[in-house]
Order: C-alpha cells, then structure tokens, then sequence
C-alpha cells in the first residue's frame, strides 16, 4: 500500500492546531462520529483520556462527575450541539481506558518490562 493515500494517525494527527471552523464533528443515527474530523476526534478522545484518567485505578473506580467532565469538554471542544451521542461517546470513552490498561499490562508488566520510555507522560 503506497503511503500516499494514508493519512495521520494517532498522535500525529493531533499535533497540529486545528482552526475554529474544523472543531466540529458530525454523528450517524447510531451516534457514532462521522465526517472529516471523525479521525481527528477519535484521536483527542484517546489523547485526552490517556492525559488526564490515570492508567493505575481501574476504570470502573472513576466517579460519575469524572466521565461528566470529559463529556461536557468534548462538547464545548468540539462544538457538539446537544447530548444524543452522550451515551455512545462515554461507553467508547470507558473502553478506551479499559483497552489501554490492558494494553500496558500484557505488553510491559506481563514481561516485566517499563513504559515509561516509550510514554513519557506516565508517571
């Protein structure tokens, strides 16, 4: 596959300033994100979980005001009008920090290895 019709992923796709009119993200009737900025938005969503929810306390132990706070952030963000995709969004949210525990786990702790090279913002 030729790296021309691949675009950024991950962080990369997040290290840019993105201008006023691209903060907005579109949902399918299933409230799922869609459009251009659906990566974009994926990718912040991921950026920002990992930032501020610690990899340490299982995340079912994050109080409700907690998962609250990063709804209503994403929607100021990301100019989302109103709360239908609410639901959608925190259950993605919660598997993202569930799957990203996991990840850390079998792939640094299970073989007795660190992270902390690699992501330098865990502590």
């Amino acid at each position: 596959m030729s790296k021309r019709g691949r675009g950024k992923r991950g962080v990369a796709s997040c290290s840019k300033k993105m201008r006023e009119d691209e903060l907005h993200v579109d949902f399918d009737d299933d409230m799922l994100a869609m459009g251009k900025q659906k990566s974009k938005f994926a990718s912040w969503l991921g950026l920002t979980l990992r930032a501020r929810f610690p990899y340490h306390i299982p995340t079912n132990k994050f109080d409700k005001q907690r998962w609250e706070n990063l709804w209503l952030e994403a929607k100021d963000y990301w100019n989302i009008l109103d709360d239908k995709p609410k639901h959608v969004f925190l259950k993605k949210a919660k598997k993202n920090c569930t799957d990203w525990r996991s990840k850390l786990y079998r792939e640094y702790v299970k073989v007795n290895e660190e992270p902390f090279d690699k992501y330098k913002y865990l502590d």
